[in-house]
């Protein structure tokens, strides 16, 4: 079993990610992402979609809701889970 202690959250507010003063984090992705993405080894990443990237390499874990669409390269050393 893993226990994780967070002292502090930090309010923060970007075109991506907002994290509340009560500690709640909402996060956004557009449907379609510019750059190629990489999922680092030992990395847990999550994808909602319907979503486009230009390509994808995996060798952490990612997970994606919904619909993945990957116009270019596609390597997967670690793990995907589309659900």
């Amino acid at each position: 079993m893993s226990t994780l202690v967070v002292d502090s959250i930090t309010y923060n507010t970007d075109e991506n990610l907002k994290v509340m003063v009560n500690g709640s984090m909402r996060h956004h992705n557009k449907t379609t992402v510019s750059e190629a993405t990489t999922i680092a080894s030992g990395s847990n990443s999550l994808l909602v979609g319907p979503v486009t990237v230009p390509g994808l390499t995996v060798t952490g874990n990612l997970n994606v809701v919904d619909t993945l669409t990957v116009s270019g390269d596609l390597t997967i050393t670690g793990h995907l889970r589309i659900s």
